[in-house]
Order: structure tokens, then C-alpha cells, then sequence
């Protein structure tokens, strides 16, 4: 009580002196849009296929509004890690992955879990989310299964991401930024009306960082990064009936990348250099008709994505493994939507979508000596055979071309007031969904190495070694992806729902793991054109599962069971939103070392459970004093899964790479001065964010404990200028984002240390 008394007296002194400074300030007040952006004008719909008004959506979904982005110092969808509950992007030491977590459910590697639309247009690949957060208008972040609307890959949630139309928005945006660690950043947008129907954007960002790690074999820092980029946006309203948007966008990014330390010795100390490059296009057109009491949108989308990532892939000194991944893919996409636009107890949505993806993935992996020797030399030595391997390094060699392509249709259904009872709705939704995934590969491997005879006097005779793989995997996979969803509003702005959905992970083939397959190839080869009787002891033992066993994995399933809702406590200053959730998950989809011998795979892993709640509060006790906080519980566990490839059972572990909770509680101060020479407006905005345990493995035997940073931002306004100072991880946390074991050690990426800096704005 004597607590709760401190912090009361503290929040009313604290009202009292804003509502003090806003008294005295001259002319007109500003609104506050940090708040009203937030919660009051958000009326928009969510996508081009959702009937229900954001404000009163019948799930658990955060939005952020630019001045929330700005407040929390979000630049990318990493940094909304544990802002949102349950909603989790580790850093896995490079932009190239950019792995989600909501609701202890999500994908190191394969298929996503939780897709991300810009605009409305898809992305594919997860190499692609890490981009920069540039002029955007809202961000939404759904929770739970949200299949019946969007299909594969999004049993976790979705993502759907806004920028600025000319049409809503016009100016100029100027924007120059520094701090420590060698951050620099620049950006400037301009949008205007040509006239009352058309209206053209065109932006563009420049940031850079000298990084945060050393690596001792070099003395050099190794996670430095430059990443350019640019949007432009065109729109036509033809008519108060039709309108089309043509948007583009390009990012390119030149990075050092995975300054993974040894967790034992604390340093990071490898000697093949680790970088990552990627170019991205991205292009949209959107089409929208408004009709008689409907609306009809078609939305085309097309990506090429090409990147390159080196990789020292055992973390040490010695030449066992490093890895050159290049990617190109090029996705096309295609929706088109028809709901209803008018006010009546009947609201419907349906649609058709197709897409077709191609990625060719060439990933040699080169092994080096002390591989050699270790992986490919002392198995054979150990079972007696005379062979002795010549070459320094052995280039694990694949092409890899992936075709994939698929066709939904769906509907959804919402009854308002059904039973004569007011506020009480009801919908229903189903999904169709078809998809053909096929893999060609061309994986070869090239030993020189040479037989001695014992007690035969003859110098040693030389042998050439070739592993071939070459052939075709594919698999096709229906769905029927239903909801249905049972809603009350028992005030204009106080709900509750109870739903149920299905979703699913798409499945697919594993290509990391054709190292592996090489090298067992090559010893085959070897053991085959070796003299009889010189094999020595089991010397041609080897896995004989088919290729296409071994490299393909099934789809993982889920179901979604939620109650939640949110209530507004008092009018327009305390709300609250909640969530409970069950997920029943099948197929379970989880990465794996092969072998420690430098390759990996996405597997199946029996059953698992997920269960749970969140919520979150937003106060307002006064003007320009703003509060809020969120929490979210995660019991994600194996409800069924032996491994019988290390013949371990772990039923009832944690699923590993998420968070069993997430925390996150801040505020924002500010008041204008409108008669003060200096300064007309003062905004403070500080957060404090925590990540609950993280279980590294499926044997939950390393862990990252509960860690927490905390964020702070100043921004002084004067006219068209704002200063801002900011601060990231202030007190200097010390944690890990990401572990792995590999050759029996440990490694991991740890946290970027305190930054700080300044930047100053310019709005025309």
C-alpha cells in the first residue's frame, strides 16, 4: 500500500505539472496524436479482405501508429520484440534472418510461421523482413491463426505493414542522425497532390553502423553495416468509383554478419570472414473498385531478391567449414478480393490468390583441412583402411532450384445482431488451399586420395573420388483452413470474442543438409574403389533412407482456441486489451544440426501445445501524459516427440528459440510552450523491455534468462525543426539473442550494448 500511495502521488504531481505547463502555454493547443493516432482515430479497415473496423476487431492485435513507431525508436520489426505480448524477432547476427515468434511458435529456418504483408503485398522469404521501417503510416501486429484470410504460413500471426499515400499525406520530410558505434543515418521523403486525383511520393534512407563485436583472429570489427534504400508511390483516383496505386520500393544492404562468440571463453574468434549482401525489389500495383454496397480490390505483387551471405561454419580458428550462399528468387503474387461496403447485419468477404515463387539457391561448402582430416580421414582410419586423403579442400558443390506455386479461394461471413440481440455477431470462414512445392538439385564433390598397400613394395596409387546427386522431390498439399468466431460489444468501445481457426506451415526440402549427403557419398565412392578386402571394419556402413526421404519435411498444423476483448475502463483515459489461447500443433517443424559435420535440417517433431494469456493497458491520466504496458505468458511444450535419430524423448520440454514471457512498460511527457523563443514543444518517451527464459534446444539444457533493457528519447520542437536525442539498452544489458552447439560448444550473438545519439528533423 505504502507503494502504491508513492506512485500515486508521483502520477498526480506528475499531471499537475503538465497540465500546468499547457495552461500557461499561448495559442492554440496541439493534439495529442500520440494517443489519439493510437486509439481514437484508427477507424481504417485492416485489409482489403476484413469487414470489421480495426477498433473493434474480433482478435488479439497491436497497432502502432508513427508516432508510436518514433516514441519506441522502431526502425525495424526486431525492435518490436516484447513491445508487442508474446512477439518475439531474435538477432541472429545478420539481416538475412529475421525469425518470428508469437505465442511460442515460430521457424529458425524453412517456412515461416508468421508471414508479412507491405501494402498488402506478401513476402516470401524471411531473408527479406529485415528491412528498414521507412515513412510507414501504421504497423499491425495480429496474434494467433489467422489462416482462413491469408493462408499458408501464418498459424503464428500476421504482420501488415502501411506506408503513406500522397492522397492522405503531403510534405516534406528531412531527417540526419548520428551516435556512437559509428551510427549514421539520412533520409528525406517529399509527397504531394499533382491535382485532386493524382499524387506522387518518392523517398530514399542511407544508414550505417561501425558495429559492436571484435573478432580477436582479425582485431577488427566484423558486424558493420551500410544499407541504402527507396520508395516511390504513384496514385490515380480515376473517378470517386476507381483508383489504382503503383508503388516500388529497393533495399540493399552490405553487412559483416555473425560475430558468434564461444560462450565458454567469451570471445569471438574465427578466421573465414562472415558478411551478407542482398539486393530487393519490390513492386506493387493495387486496383479499387467501390460498387452498389461492395467493394472489389485486386492487389499484383512482384519481388526479386538477390543476396550473398559467407559464413565460417565452425566458429573456431581451424579450416573445417565455411559456407557462400547465393540466393536469387523472384515471386509473384496476385489477389483479388470482393466484400460488402454498407452498414447492414449481413457483412460478407471472399477472394481468389495465386502465386508463384522461384528460388535458385547455389550454397557450396567448402571443406577445409582440419575438416577433412577430422570428418573424412579418421573415420576411415578407424576402421583399418590404407587411404589417405591429398586435397587441402573439397568444394561441396549445389544448384538448387525451387518452383513452387498455389491457388486459394476463400469466404467470410459476419451476422450482426443475431438473435434480435444487439452487438452480438457471429462469423464464420473458410479457406481452400492448394500448393506444389518440387526441388531440383545438382549437389557433386570432387576427392583426391591415395591407397597404400600394406608390405607391397609399390609407391602409393592414386584415386579420384566423384559424389553425384541429381533428381527431382516434389509434394503437393490441400488445406481447408475454417474459423468461426463468436463476438459481443457490450459498449462502443468494450468487447469480448471466443474463436476458433486452423492454420498451417507449408512443408518443403531441406538443401543445407546436401554437405552432408556429399560427404557420406564420398566415402561411399571411395570404399567402393578400394581393393577387396581392404575396407577394413564396417567400412561401407551408411544411411540408405532415400534422398528424398531424408531432405523433405511434412507441413505443420495447428488449432487456435481464444477468448479475449478488450474494455474501456474510463471514456477516452484507461483501457485494456486481453487474451487467452490454446494451440493444438501437429507435425511440429524444428531445425537440426546433421552430424555436426556442417550442415542442418528442418525435421518433424511429433506434437506440441502452446497456452497462454496477454494483455495490454493504455492510460491517459491527463493531456500529454500517456501510459502504457503489456505482458504475455507462453507455456509452449512437446506434448509428443521422441527423436529417434540421438533416440531421446522430450516430451514435455519447452519448445526452443521463444520466449516463455515478455514484458514491456513505458510513457510519454509532453507539452507545448508556444509563446517560448526557444522551444515549442517537449516530448520525453522512455520504455523498459523484458524477455523471459529462451531454451537454446530441444533437451532444454542452455538457456538465456530473463533480461531487460531500457529506452529513452527526447525530442525539442521549434517550427519545422525537431531535435532528438536517444538512448538504446541505457543500463548496458548483457544477454544473449541466439545459441547454438556445434562440435560439442557452444556459440551465441549477443545483444548490442548501450547506444546513444541525436538526430535532427526537418518537416516542410
Amino acid at each position: 500500500m505504502k507503494n502504491y500511495s508513492i506512485i500515486r502521488r508521483c502520477t498526480l504531481l506528475l499531471c499537475t505539472f503538465v497540465s500546468v505547463a499547457n495552461i500557461f502555454s499561448q495559442g492554440p493547443q496541439r493534439q495529442d496524436t500520440l494517443y489519439t493516432e493510437l486509439k481514437n482515430d484508427i477507424v481504417i479497415l485492416s485489409t482489403t479482405k476484413e469487414t470489421n473496423s480495426l477498433k473493434s476487431l474480433p482478435a488479439a492485435v497491436t497497432v502502432f501508429s508513427p508516432k508510436n513507431l518514433e516514441a519506441l525508436q522502431v526502425h525495424s520489426l526486431k525492435d518490436l520484440s516484447a513491445i508487442v505480448p508474446n512477439y518475439f524477432a531474435a538477432d541472429y547476427g545478420s539481416k538475412m534472418t529475421a525469425p518470428l515468434y508469437i505465442r511460442g511458435v515460430g521457424a529458425r529456418s524453412g517456412e515461416q510461421t508468421v508471414s508479412m504483408y507491405v501494402d498488402n503485398i506478401p513476402y516470401f522469404n524471411t531473408t527479406s523482413f529485415d528491412t528498414e521501417l521507412f515513412d510507414i503510416q501504421r504497423i499491425e501486429v495480429l496474434r494467433g491463426t489467422q489462416g482462413t484470410l491469408y493462408g499458408r504460413n501464418a498459424m503464428g500471426g500476421i504482420l501488415n505493414v502501411y506506408t503513406f499515400s500522397p492522397l492522405t499525406y503531403e510534405g516534406t520530410r528531412i531527417k540526419l542522425g548520428g551516435g556512437s558505434h559509428g551510427q549514421l543515418s539520412a533520409n528525406a521523403s517529399h509527397y504531394q497532390r499533382l491535382n485532386q486525383k493524382m499524387g506522387f511520393s518518392v523517398g530514399a534512407y542511407y544508414k550505417q553502423d561501425d558495429g559492436y563485436f571484435e573478432n580477436l583472429y582479425t582485431g577488427k570489427k566484423i558486424d558493420d553495416i551500410k544499407n541504402v534504400g527507396g520508395r516511390a508511390k504513384f496514385v490515380w483516383e480515376f473517378s470517386p468509383r476507381f483508383s489504382a496505386t503503383y508503388s516500388t520500393s529497393f533495399d540493399y544492404v552490405d553487412q559483416g554478419a555473425f560475430p558468434y562468440e564461444n560462450v565458454e571463453t567469451k570471445e569471438i574468434d574465427y578466421n573465414s570472414e562472415g558478411y551478407y549482401k542482398r539486393k530487393l525489389f519490390t513492386n506493387g500495383l493495387a486496383l479499387r473498385y467501390l460498387g452498389n454496397g461492395y467493394e472489389v480490390n485486386s492487389t499484383t505483387g512482384y519481388q526479386y531478391l538477390n543476396d550473398e551471405m559467407n559464413m565460417d561454419q565452425d566458429y573456431t580458428r581451424l579450416s573445417v567449414f565455411y559456407i557462400n550462399q547465393k540466393q536469387r528468387q523472384n515471386s509473384l503474387s496476385q489477389e483479388v478480393t470482393i466484400k460488402s461496403a454498407n452498414h447492414s447485419n449481413y457483412q460478407w468477404s471472399g477472394g481468389v490468390y495465386g502465386f508463384y515463387d522461384y528460388l535458385h539457391t547455389t550454397p557450396p561448402v567448402y571443406m577445409m583441412k582440419d575438416g577433412i582430416q577430422k570428418y573424412l580421414q579418421a573415420p576411415i582410419t578407424a576402421v583399418g583402411a590404407p587411404l589417405t586423403f591429398t586435397d587441402d579442400q573439397i568444394d561441396l558443390n549445389g544448384q538448387y532450384k525451387r518452383p513452387t506455386y498455389g491457388f486459394a479461394a476463400f469466404h467470410q461471413s459476419t451476422f450482426n445482431n443475431i438473435a434480435e440481440t444487439e452487438g452480438l455477431s457471429l462469423t464464420l470462414g473458410v479457406r481452400l488451399d492448394y500448393e506444389k512445392t518440387k526441388l531440383d538439385y545438382n549437389a557433386d564433390a570432387v576427392a583426391n586420395f591415395e591407397i597404400t598397400i600394406p608390405n607391397v613394395p609399390m609407391p602409393p596409387q592414386k584415386y579420384t573420388a566423384n559424389a553425384l546427386l541429381e533428381g527431382t522431390s516434389e509434394a503437393d498439399f490441400l488445406e481447408f483452413l475454417p474459423k468461426a468466431v463468436l463476438k459481443y460489444e457490450f459498449h462502443k468501445n468494450s468487447y469480448a470474442y471466443v474463436s476458433a481457426s486452423r492454420g498451417y506451415k507449408a512443408g518443403g526440402h531441406n538443401i543445407q543438409m546436401f554437405a552432408d549427403l556429399l560427404q557420406e557419398e564420398l566415402q561411399k565412392e571411395m570404399m567402393a574403389g578400394m581393393p577387396p578386402g581392404m575396407m577394413g571394419r564396417n567400412g561401407g556402413a551408411s544411411d540408405d533412407t532415400s534422398i528424398d526421404d531424408r531432405i523433405s519435411y511434412s507441413p505443420e498444423y495447428s488449432w487456435n482456441y481464444e477468448f479475449g476483448g478488450q474494455v474501456e475502463i474510463i471514456d477516452n483515459a484507461f483501457s485494456a486489451n486481453y487474451a487467452l489461447y490454446y494451440m493444438d500443433i501437429r507435425d511440429v517443424q524444428i531445425t537440426q544440426f546433421v552430424n555436426n559435420r556442417g550442415g542442418r535440417k528442418v525435421s518433424n517433431a511429433g506434437e506440441a501445445v502452446s497456452k497462454g494469456f496477454e494483455l495490454g493497458l493504455k492510460a491517459r491520466p491527463c493531456k500529454g501524459f500517456y501510459l502504457y504496458g503489456s505482458y504475455g505468458l507462453v507455456d509452449a511444450v512437446f506434448k509428443n516427440y521422441v527423436d529417434e535419430t540421438a533416440k531421446k524423448d522430450y516430451t514435455g520440454n519447452h519448445i526452443p528459440f521463444a520466449p516463455s514471457s515478455t514484458f514491456s512498460v513505458g510513457g510519454s511527457i509532453s507539452y507545448d510552450l508556444k509563446k517560448n523563443p526557444v522551444l515549442d514543444r517537449f516530448t520525453f518517451d522512455a520504455n523498459y523491455i523484458g524477455v523471459g527464459d529462451i531454451y537454446w534446444k530441444e533437451d532444454n539444457l542452455m538457456k538465456q534468462g530473463f533480461y531487460g533493457t531500457l529506452n529513452a528519447r527526447l525530442a525539442l520542437e521549434k517550427s519545422i525543426f525537431t531535435l532528438e536525442f536517444f538512448g538504446k539498452n541505457i543500463l548496458d544489458r548483457d544477454y544473449h539473442t541466439f545459441l547454438f552447439d556445434s562440435d560439442n560448444k557452444y556459440f551465441g550473438q549477443k545483444g548490442k550494448p548501450m547506444r546513444w545519439g541525436a538526430a535532427l528533423k526537418i518537416e516542410l
